[in-house]
């Protein structure tokens, strides 16, 4: 008799336990495709750096100029260049002349779009550098089918006391970062992509001030960064699948930092010989969808770097905009 009461106790309650489970899943997935779906509505204790639960963050979508698509910063402004395809690097997967490499991680609307991040870099032999920028949905064949936000693991999750203002200065990178790369020969040999991503891709400068050689018809070029949902290193070594961008960020970007979340990374020269460090902080920014306020995502950003015995360059600035 006691049993058979327990049997039926049981019943209803893991129901319940399992619609619990399944809502969550279901809202995970319709919050990675929102805007600023990295925000939520609960925040993390401290700020992930870790690598992705998922192998193929990226998707080949076509586009409808294949030899015009516009590039977009974080604030709706246009890059003073177009994308064309042809020349996209990695081949997990491999796109057609035709296609974009995007990033499934999330969509974002900027400037009362929807918006994906096309996944940028150079493949070796290095036909073009790809820039990595905001494209606009309209410009596209097709949606980007996106991950649930489970893929994540964690990473761009809101964290609390994000309240240290600061305005983004990529424009302050000098040539020395060039020379401070964040993988060793060793590490690079270690890796079965070596041959195809080189040592010149590992370079803490691609995360410096990028927008500087990115520039067409006669444009001036736009200093600009990145928000990173993770960074190639942890203090114990490589990230596989880490440098991971979530957002491009303009000079002048107003950044809220978050309270005791920095990383301190080593910078090596080619040999393989430390020569400097560099240092990201973990911030909020903001975003605006027009008719329905505004939004925040979070992720890494580089707060400066001192290479040898020089002074510390700073590519953050405290107080008024720069």
């Amino acid at each position: 008799m006691g049993a058979r009461v327990m049997r039926r106790v049981r019943g209803p309650m893991f129901c319940g336990a399992l619609a619990f489970v399944l809502a969550g899943l279901l809202l995970g997935v319709g919050l990675s495709a929102g805007a600023g779906a990295g925000a939520g509505d609960s925040a993390r204790r401290h700020a992930a750096n870790a690598t992705f639960r998922a192998s193929l963050i990226s998707q080949c979508v076509a586009v409808a100029d294949p030899a015009r698509t516009p590039a977009l910063a974080f604030d709706a402004t246009p890059l003073p260049f177009e994308l064309a395809t042809g020349a996209e690097p990695g081949t997990r997967p491999r796109c057609r002349r035709d296609e974009l490499r995007l990033l499934r991680l999330q969509a974002l609307s900027i400037g009362g779009e929807r918006t994906y991040v096309r996944r940028g870099g150079c493949a070796l032999p290095c036909v073009v550098r790809q820039a990595t920028v905001h494209v606009p949905a309209s410009a596209l064949e097709r949606p980007v089918s996106l991950l649930p936000v489970s893929a994540r693991n964690g990473n761009g999750a809101p964290v609390a006391g994000c309240d240290r203002v600061a305005y983004n200065a990529p424009q302050h990178v000098g040539p020395a970062l060039r020379r401070m790369y964040y993988k060793t020969p060793a590490e690079l040999r270690r890796r079965r992509n070596a041959g195809r991503s080189g040592g010149d891709g590992a370079r803490w400068s691609n995360y410096g001030n990028p927008g500087a050689t990115y520039a067409s018809g006669g444009r001036a070029a736009s200093p600009y960064n990145y928000l990173l949902w993770n960074l190639p290193r942890t203090r114990r070594g490589l990230l596989p699948g880490g440098g991971i961008i979530e957002a491009t960020l303009p000079a002048g970007m107003r950044l809220s930092l978050c309270r005791g979340e920095r990383l301190t990374l080593p910078a090596f020269d080619r040999r393989g010989t430390r020569n400097g460090h560099v240092n990201f902080g973990y911030a909020k920014v903001r975003g605006a969808t027009p008719g329905s306020g505004s939004y925040a995502i979070f992720g890494w950003v580089l707060l400066g770097y001192r290479y040898m015995d020089d002074a510390y360059t700073a590519t953050t600035i405290g107080g008024a905009p720069p």
